[in-house]
């Protein structure tokens, strides 16, 4: 590798070491310094790694068909070691190793490459699960597909192992690239994944390439073919799907079995719960047993056990526990459910709250958006409300100390608001008159904090991404991040506790005068939550204003240039009736609270891990 290379890949490093401080022996104002101390530093590492970038590899990115193939070589072994670091250079860096195989004619080459873009494209489409945004998917398919096709095509005439691996691998990875809403998605992903399993196990395919781990090949497929249980939970699937999700389900399951007997390995709870999900929708166990074996399976992981299979049994057994929980028909399980509920959320909290650093995989990170969007709030249950905030506290605590001041902004704002134009607030929450504004002030300001604590909810999807690298954003994230309105709306869209402010989530991107901002889709105007928006559009803006809070891609700005920001957008990006609130009195009122809150929110975010 090339010298910038290596020192881009020491950054990373240093990037990733950088999770923040810990809470241990710690006091809140030593926090607080700290994290603003760490956020500054990885500033610097971000302004370090986009120079080297700029000068060393766009302009060799931008100029590829005319590298040398020692350049190209230095390329595919600094790329190999960006997926898990920084996806998105990976990514760039596929592509245009890509242009430079078609261009060359190194087929070899194309067929790798093409592999690895797929693989960058569903690394980038896993950030947006289990939300149904489909993003991704089309171009990952082309690229799996194309490379596929060479099975077809050549395969006889390549005579390199490691390139026909690829060709296998890329077929049997066709199936990720196909959603399970729909009957016509279903059936394509069965065939592909029944295609893969077809080819992989003749003995006239294996007998080409001897060295090749075929066994691996093939149980990956039939775990994408066990995938389709998602699609079985919509109980629309016919008897052909239910019968070979039902044969890979057992296949995977004779293989964990057997190496928990030849080599002592423990049982996969993930691979167990498919397999008794299996046997459920095949008629061969009733909906008790199901629960009670998903349950089970609940608590097969230590709570000091952080790895991919806690993960599971912490995240994603309790989020398909609820799932098939509303498929009860007999009310007299109510209690019991919503016990076992309460459980899985306090142990899930607990584990949240012990784990090392503040930073979570993305696999992690999945199985938590799935716990989230599958929770269930029934009697007895924790308000999803404080499922997030608890969510926050213990897996990012500076992200929950951005929300807090947040919601405190919105709440004084709105107080404002109401004091200076009750008007302006007549109809929101079906108010009818200025006199029932001000007789619900209390009401109304305690709805604004909620929703400065909530409207960012969607960034849940990308803090990885926000974190991870040590770069500028590129375009290609920036509108993967936009996404997160969306995101943020629909789950809590999902939730009777939080359903009030989904609207909120989804335009407080949106410009006041309709003419920029996000998503293109929403109309400011027509949604009755309008005055509201306005304000927390502001809160947005003042909220990045926190040191402690920022992250690499969102860098603190200093609030005077906040306010600058604000009074430029008046009428444009902003409600001038909003941007009028903030006299200079007042102004000088929400810098000493903003001083003082810094404090009281790292107060409660401890508070609220000791309560965890």
């Amino acid at each position: 590798m090339r010298e910038y290379q290596e020192r881009y890949l020491a950054l990373l490093r240093r990037a990733s070491a950088l999770s923040g401080p810990s809470l241990e022996e710690m006091t809140p104002d030593e926090f607080v310094e700290e994290a603003a101390r760490t956020a500054g530093e990885e500033a610097k590492i971000v302004e370090q790694g986009t120079e080297l970038l700029r000068r060393f590899l766009f302009p060799l990115l931008d100029d590829i068909l005319s590298a040398t193939r020692e350049e190209v070589d230095s390329l595919l072994e600094f790329a190999s070691k960006l997926m898990s670091g920084d996806v998105g250079l990976h990514y760039r860096i596929t592509m245009a190793l890509v242009s430079y195989a078609r261009h060359t004619g190194d087929r070899d080459l194309l067929i790798r490459e093409l592999y690895e873009m797929g693989m960058s494209l569903y690394n980038m489409q896993s950030m947006l699960s289990p939300n149904r945004i489909r993003l991704y998917n089309t171009r990952m398919r082309l690229c799996f597909t194309e490379c596929a096709s060479h099975f077809e095509r050549d395969y006889d005439e390549i005579t390199d192992p490691e390139t026909r691996g690829y060709i296998h691998r890329s077929m049997g990875n066709i199936p990720l690239s196909y959603d399970t809403g729909d009957e016509k998605s279903v059936k394509a992903k069965l065939e592909a994944a029944t295609r893969s399993i077809r080819i992989l196990s003749d003995p006239d395919v294996r007998a080409k390439t001897p060295s090749l781990p075929w066994d691996r090949y093939l149980y990956a497929s039939h775990q994408q073919r066990t995938a389709l249980l998602g699609y079985l939970r919509s109980g629309n699937a016919g008897h052909e799907v239910f019968a070979q999700v039902l044969e890979s389900a057992q296949i995977v399951q004779e293989k964990q079995m057997r190496d928990m007997r030849e080599r002592g390995e423990p049982l996969q709870p993930r691979w167990r719960y498919a397999y008794l999900a299996a046997l459920y929708h095949s008629g061969a166990v009733h909906l008790t047993e199901l629960l009670d074996g998903i349950y089970g399976l609940c608590g097969s992981c230590a709570d000091d056990d952080f790895g991919s299979q806690s993960a599971f049994a912490h995240l994603g057994a309790p989020a398909y526990y609820m799932e098939y929980s509303k498929k009860l028909d007999d009310r007299r399980l109510d209690g019991e459910v919503a016990s076992r509920i309460k459980r899985l959320t306090d142990r899930m909290c607990r584990w949240l709250v012990r784990m090392p650093g503040n930073g979570i995989n993305e696999t992690a990170m999945f199985a938590l958006r799935q716990f989230l969007y599958a929770y269930r709030e029934l009697p007895g249950c924790m308000p999803f409300i404080e499922l997030l905030q608890n969510t926050f506290a213990a897996w990012l605590p500076t992200g929950y100390i951005r929300q807090w001041i947040a919601g405190r902004t919105a709440r004084l704002i709105t107080g404002w608001a109401i004091d200076d134009a009750a008007g302006r607030l007549v109809g929101f929450l079906d108010t009818g008159d200025e006199a029932e504004v001000a007789r619900r002030r209390g009401e109304i300001m305690d709805f604004a904090e909620k929703a400065g604590v909530l409207y960012d909810t969607g960034m849940i999807h990308f803090k990885n991404l926000e974190s991870a690298a040590c770069r500028g954003i590129f375009e290609e994230e920036s509108e993967l991040m936009r996404l997160h309105a969306h995101c943020g709306a629909q789950l809590l869209a999902a939730h009777p506790s939080t359903r009030g402010f989904s609207e909120i989530a989804l335009g407080h991107h949106c410009f006041y005068d309709g003419k920029g901002g996000y998503p293109v889709d929403f109309s400011l105007w027509d949604s009755k939550a309008r005055p509201m928006i306005s304000i927390v559009a502001l809160v947005d803006t003042l909220a990045s204003t926190i040191p402690e809070t920022a992250s690499r891609y969102r860098p603190a700005v200093p609030l005077e240039r906040a306010f600058a920001e604000i009074e430029e957008g008046s009428g444009t990006r902003f409600s001038p009736h909003a941007v009028a609130l903030l006299t200079p009195r007042r102004r000088e009122v929400l810098r000493e609270s903003l001083r003082v809150w810094r404090k009281e929110a790292c107060l409660d975010m401890y508070r609220r891990r000791e309560g965890i």
